[in-house]
């Protein structure tokens, strides 16, 4: 038993197992998700356009009507903004939940279509093998999300960034596709949804559209030199041109002056931003990368080294590969540098953390795939299949790591979802949630609320004020139609 080597097949079903338990709190969770501020200030478009045309079409027309209003006054995200205002409590406070639930399997899907194209379509890697990393993956991008709480659980915050960017990986990863191509209706259908992708991609957050770009220019790049076929890179000219013309509505909407007045003598210049970014992605390596990501590195080694033995792929220039895969993580703090002046608040760092996780194991992959050939011509490859008791030994390690992390819940978004619903602090939030909406939805028009007394991290991004203009304050009165709303606090 000691010597016993489990098959690629038997980790494949132990990983899918175990992304499966680490999604179960996540899930659960859920259910006591509230809105919160901007869900509604940009719900609200949807909900007045339901009024008129139905709970379809209306909010649709709402949306659409948000987007338009939102480019000339705030910014030119748009199609960030049409799924914000989307907010699923437009049909019901009891329908949020939906909300989370959708990014959450939103991030897992893009996570699995993209590893999928990546490891069986480009490297030619056996689905056994692409489940294991399919799996682990997409566990990685969820429990060590860089903040659960604007990722997952506030819906505007999660759209705008985790949302958007799931939409980016699954048209990257229609693009590389479309370059592997071979019948005509596959070409026209995967054409298509690559024309959809660009145009979702260059409308969403600054981060998403611009690496978004980057991507794009990389794999026409990549598959010209590669293949040196120019017919299936000219597949691309379509969505390239869709691209460029989103992503400059997006960049010229007279909303980003707005916007950016009230950020004056904040950001950088393109030039230094473009700089410091590169300093930014070298001091949020770390961060992004610590002794847990470490060892779901080591935990991933053997299944890729099996897999690249097998694959026909040539790795070439792994050096190369990691040094665009850096300036391609970089690219990701230029925006808020150029607009801010710092790295980014902790819903943009989640698209930037998303981003450099897939990197990191593309480049494990590729340095491994590179490693194998260069011992391979030297007669000197060995099996890389490992005995049954190192992937529980990797795992006592990685649970000593999350003992000694000093902040198990908001570092570990399942662990931390699991916390709060069995101490109860999420049902005791979600109650004192719903009595906040049968006060509201009474015929009181100058409304006190009580503060939360329960305050999970997870779930609740922030409290009103007793002032009622406070910009939260008056986004909860609009919505429910009160001259004001305020919370009412005692000095203890």
């Amino acid at each position: 038993m000691i010597c016993w080597k489990p098959s690629v097949k038997l980790t494949a079903v132990f990983a899918l197992l175990a992304l499966a338990l680490l999604l179960v709190p996540l899930v659960r969770i859920s259910f006591y998700a509230v809105p919160w501020y901007d869900d509604y200030n940009y719900g609200s478009f949807a909900k007045a356009g339901m009024e008129e045309g139905g709970p379809f079409w209306g909010a649709i027309q709402g949306a659409l009507f948000c987007v338009k209003t939102q480019w000339y006054a705030w910014q030119g995200t748009y199609s960030s903004i049409f799924f914000m205002s989307l907010m699923p409590a437009v049909w019901g406070e009891d329908k949020y939940f939906l909300g989370p639930l959708f990014l959450l399997a939103l991030l897992v899907i893009s996570v699995f279509v993209l590893v999928k194209v990546l490891a069986m379509d480009v490297l030619g890697g056996d689905g056994s093998s692409c489940l294991v990393l399919q799996a682990v993956v997409s566990a990685m991008t969820v429990v060590l999300i860089y903040s659960s709480q604007a990722g997952f659980f506030w819906y505007n915050g999660g759209i705008h960034y985790v949302g958007m960017h799931s939409f980016g990986m699954l048209f990257a990863a229609a693009a590389i596709r479309l370059l592997l191509a071979k019948g005509r209706l596959q070409i026209i259908l995967l054409a298509l949804f690559t024309m959809l992708g660009a145009f979702l991609t260059a409308g969403a957050n600054y981060v998403t559209a611009l690496q978004g770009g980057i991507v794009l220019l990389l794999i026409g790049a990549t598959g010209f030199f590669r293949q040196r076929r120019l017919r299936k890179v000219l597949l691309l000219i379509p969505a390239l041109c869709v691209y460029a013309a989103g992503f400059y509505k997006n960049v010229t909407a007279p909303g980003n002056s707005v916007r950016a007045g009230s950020y004056v003598g904040w950001g950088l210049s393109p030039v230094r931003a473009i700089l410091r970014s590169f300093l930014e992605a070298w001091s949020h390596m770390w961060e992004f990368t610590d002794f847990i990501t470490l060892a779901v590195l080591v935990l991933l080694a053997p299944v890729i080294w099996q897999m690249v033995k097998k694959c026909g792929f040539v790795f070439r220039l792994p050096g190369l590969v990691a040094v665009l895969s850096f300036c391609l993580y970089a690219s990701g703090f230029t925006p808020s540098l150029y607009s801010l002046g710092h790295a980014g608040l902790s819903r943009t760092l989640n698209a930037v953390k998303i981003t450099w996780q897939i990197l990191l194991v593309l480049n494990e992959v590729y340095f491994l795939g590179w490693l194998w050939g260069f011992l391979d011509k030297r007669k000197r490859g060995f099996e890389g299949k490992c005995f049954w008791w190192f992937y529980p030994l990797v795992g006592a390690v990685m649970l000593l790591i999350f003992l000694q992390s000093p902040n198990q819940a908001g570092n570990y978004s399942s662990f931390g979802a699991y916390y709060y619903v069995h101490t109860g602090e999420a049902y005791n939030f979600y109650q004192e949630y719903l009595e906040r909406v049968e006060i509201l939805k009474s015929s009181e028009m100058n409304v006190v609320l009580e503060p939360y007394h329960y305050r999970p991290w997870l779930l609740c991004m922030g409290d009103l004020s007793d002032d009622p203009n406070n910009e939260a304050n008056r986004s909860l009165a609009n919505w429910y139609g009160k001259a004001s709303v305020v919370a009412e606090y005692t000095e203890e």
